[in-house]
């Protein structure tokens, strides 16, 4: 008998033994029916798991670890985040000899963990797991933490790490032909495609799942792919068949009373509401979203408020918007929730603010928002960022202007004061010429006295003018920034497009049968992991010293094709025909054609000449 064997079979005997002398109450059968009942009908498992737990007299390790690991998969099921995690973390000093058991409730944990936004404690508790699997070589076990490690990395917007663990995690379950749990990573990896924008291959994954979480029984994942489906739907603007999944979603999640999930689907029914222009069902779906989201206390709440709140300031509604940001603010969820999600609610409110003429509280809006555009990475739409910026500076220099009015305003009745007095001292002198020697003393010494302050005055105005220029220094600064940045963003771009053409060119290749085998498939992927490598560190370099070559060269010789550009870029970096060859993964010989032919359209013979018009571009 194996090692695992013997670990699984200890625990069993010594509880199927202990379980006689206790009498009458199976607690096998017991634990057996709260695991049908538990992910389908929680409500049901919650007497069974009370009852064992009630039983008299010391409990076997197993029966508490094993029962407070399913209080916990009640609470998860139920949303209850906080009481899952206390109950997992009971079951676990009961399971310390027991490795096999113990990796469940980590891995039951480490999803709670998850659902909190506490990514770092998630990982903390599956790579416990990774550490049980290598001892106990449980191939379907480490597969499946694979799956939730993705789902972190999900989670953190960090979708090519999630992509990496999934596609391990199949590759284990297919070896070990497991079609239960291969459902459940292809859901995560659909997960990570609809992230992605890759909606119809989601929508196909998804589809796959419906149909196998349907036989297996698991209900509340089957409601859960029907609103990731009709997110998908929504995307691609089938609002007909994605209103029919959210619907049936909704209706399904009723019966397990998971608040945040049923928020999330009215999220996404007022979404689809919204693009119908039908604002008066939106706003009311959006509205019980945000209920369900603040009573589960799901860091989610924070996006899907922003978005409610963008609907009420588009309807007019610029009160109440004021109303729910004052009931959002008072949450601890902002902290948590990820940067896009600050982004949309942090900009509605700037919005709102502006709406109601509350100004200081409208830039520091703005200022919030900038912060944290600048934290998203180089791909996010550099238009926005501009967008949030004018605003900004729009409310900061009318703030300035109110200021320096009331400076200006202050000064000239300084100014006014000063000649009163001069003149009622002017009245003085010719009055009392008795006094005219200490009047004379006293004008001098006021005199000296306005000259120093006409001074400071011409020294404010001095230290304002050369802040002026600071100021436009500054925005020069900005947009020179802006500029870089734009094209940045126009190289990802293309670098994008070139590896989205490889995917789908591959995924053509598989839908025709070209590949008989898996290694051919992964040859083509790494190919295609080199090419993106290569275009990552040419796009950057050469955009950077040479961001208008492309445009100037297309427009004086317009024979040109995209891929002649790109080949005229290689060149213009110096770079020998073996050189490119190699980049292009193309022969010399072709490498050396390609620049032939790049010649003849531009009418050009000679080499000479042709290196002189690419150095002028």
């Amino acid at each position: 008998m194996t090692a695992i064997g013997k670990n699984l079979l200890v625990p069993l005997l010594l509880m199927s033994a202990w379980c006689h002398s206790q009498g009458s109450y199976n607690f096998t059968k017991a634990e057996m029916d709260t695991r049908n009942l538990v992910y389908s009908n929680p409500e049901a498992a919650l007497p069974i798991i009370k009852k064992t737990l009630q039983q008299k007299g010391p409990l076997h390790d197993t029966v508490y670890g094993n029962t407070y690991h399913l209080y916990g998969v009640y609470h998860s099921m139920k949303g209850n985040q906080d009481s899952s995690i206390y109950y997992i973390k009971k079951s676990l000093p009961y399971l310390d000899e027991y490795p096999r058991i113990r990796a469940r409730s980590l891995f039951t944990i480490s999803m709670a963990y998850r659902k909190k936004t506490d990514y770092k404690a998630a990982l903390k508790a599956l790579e416990d797991i990774l550490e049980i699997n290598k001892k106990e070589k449980n191939n379907v076990s480490q597969a499946m933490v694979y799956g939730e490690i993705a789902s972190n990395y999900n989670s953190m917007l960090n979708y090519d790490k999630s992509i990496d663990y999934l596609v391990k995690a199949v590759n284990i379950l297919k070896a070990e032909k497991n079609t239960k749990q291969l459902t459940a990573v292809k859901q995560k990896l659909a997960n990570t495609y609809l992230a992605k924008a890759n909606y119809k291959f989601a929508i196909d994954l998804y589809k796959e799942c419906l149909a196998e979480f349907k036989a297996l029984g698991a209900m509340k994942n089957y409601y859960l792919t029907q609103v990731n489906v009709g997110e998908a739907l929504i995307q691609i603007n089938d609002l007909t068949q994605a209103k029919t999944y959210l619907l049936e979603a909704a209706e399904g999640l009723e019966k397990f009373g998971d608040k945040e999930l049923i928020g999330v689907t009215y999220s996404k029914i007022g979404n689809m509401e919204r693009m119908q222009k039908q604002y008066g069902k939106a706003l009311a779906s959006y509205k019980k979203a945000v209920r369900f989201l603040t009573a589960s206390g799901s860091v989610r709440v924070i996006r899907i408020a922003g978005e409610y709140i963008t609907i009420l300031n588009r309807s007019g509604k610029h009160t109440e918007a004021a109303d729910v940001i004052k009931s959002v603010d008072k949450l601890d969820q902002f902290k948590n929730a990820n940067i896009e999600d600050r982004k949309v609610y942090q900009n509605a409110v700037a919005d709102t603010y502006k709406a109601n003429n509350d100004d200081k509280a409208a830039i520091k809006a703005y200022e919030h928002t900038i912060m944290i555009m600048d934290s998203i990475a180089a791909s996010e739409k550099e238009s926005a960022v501009e967008e949030i910026q004018a605003k900004f500076q729009t409310e900061l220099q009318r703030e300035k202007n109110l200021a320096l009015e009331a400076n200006n305003n202050r000064l000239q009745e300084t100014v006014k004061a000063e000649q009163r007095l001069m003149a009622l001292y002017i009245l003085v002198s010719i009055a009392l010429l008795t006094m005219i020697l200490a009047f004379l003393r006293g004008y001098w010494l006021k005199t000296r006295l306005q000259q120093t302050e006409l001074k400071t005055i011409e020294t404010e105005n001095e230290l304002i003018r050369q802040q002026h220029v600071y100021e436009q220094e500054l925005n020069n600064a900005q947009k020179e920034i802006i500029d870089e940045k734009q094209r940045e963003l126009t190289s990802s771009a293309l670098r994008m497009a070139n590896y989205q053409d490889s995917i789908n060119h591959i995924i053509d290749k598989c839908d025709s049968n070209v590949f008989t085998k898996t290694n051919d498939v992964k040859k083509e992927l790494q190919q295609l992991i080199r090419q993106k490598d290569y275009w990552k560190q040419f796009e950057t370099r050469f955009n950077s010293l040479h961001p208008e070559f492309n445009t100037s060269l297309a427009s004086r010789f317009s024979k040109l094709t995209k891929n002649d550009l790109e080949f005229c870029s290689l060149l213009k970096l110096n770079l020998s025909n073996k050189e490119i060859a190699s980049l292009l993964q193309i022969s010399h010989e072709s490498a050396i054609t390609k620049k032939y032919r790049i010649k003849k359209k531009m009418d050009i013979n000679d080499d000479e000449e042709f290196a002189r018009v690419l150095n002028e571009m």
